[in-house]
């Protein structure tokens, strides 16, 4: 009988222990593998991540610099205003026309209190709207519309509407757009893997750099090879007049 008692305060000690003390740890335990497995796939996906930005890194490397020139002049970061009014002007001025008015407008963006349309794909491009107001002999309105055809930067003509004259002169208003990219969140040579310690960034870079598709076939294009800079780069003068123009000489 003592044998069966003793043996029972064994057991109930044994439980009671197992409970109290062992049983803390095998939670800490159990989180700790969770934990293990968590930093196990952000281990796989960081050499992932690092594989996918080399590979990126080495296509982007494998393009021109002249390529990536005309690449931002076809499609720019920012609109630079003055510039694209120069170089309007120098078409225009090439085929013996009259500019009389250019205007630019942003498209504005979709404010956040504004109804979201279903179905509506948002554009990952900022659209500037032209108006060109030109006059001149209608030859040489057809050579500027073959200019902008062509042109290395975007302009896609939407709407035209001229008036006619006695003689041969004609005014033209062109209603066009043209094009921006907007910055990138972080570039590729930016993405250190060793500093992505939190698993759900890792994963979301990933993610990020998966959509990112480089097309060098493009850049060997005929089309995009004959199409012509017309942009103009201004140049500040390197002398300037007088601090006092009223000043005796």
């Amino acid at each position: 009988m003592m044998r069966v008692i003793i043996s029972f305060l064994f057991l109930a000690t044994a439980v009671v222990l197992f409970f109290v003390k062992t049983q803390p740890y095998l939670n800490d335990i159990k989180t700790l593998q969770l934990e293990k497995q968590e930093f196990g796939d952000a281990l796989a996906s960081s050499r992932e991540l690092q594989t996918l930005r080399d590979k990126l890194l080495s296509q982007y490397n494998a393009i021109s610099q002249d390529d990536r020139d005309r690449l931002n002049k076809l499609l720019p970061l920012q609109i630079d205003s003055s510039n694209l009014i120069v170089m309007f002007e120098e078409i225009v001025k090439a085929h013996g026309l009259l500019l009389k008015k250019v205007d630019l407008k942003e498209s504005k963006q979709q404010s956040a209190n504004f109804p979201v349309v279903l179905g509506a794909v948002s554009s990952p491009y900022k659209t500037i709207n032209l108006t060109i107001s030109v006059s001149g002999p209608y030859a040489s309105i057809l050579a500027l519309f073959s200019d902008l055809d062509k042109s290395l930067r975007l302009v896609d003509v939407e709407n035209i509407s001229f008036s006619a004259a006695t003689t041969d002169t004609y005014e033209f208003s062109i209603t066009a757009r043209t094009y921006s990219a907007p910055m990138a969140d972080a570039s590729l040579a930016a993405v250190n893997v060793g500093e992505n310690e939190n698993t759900r960034d890792v994963l979301s870079m990933l993610a990020k750099l998966k959509k990112i598709e480089i097309d060098l076939d493009f850049f060997n294009n005929e089309i995009f090879k004959n199409l012509v800079d017309f942009t103009c780069t201004l140049e500040l003068p390197k002398e300037y007049g007088r601090t006092n123009p009223f000043a005796p000489f």
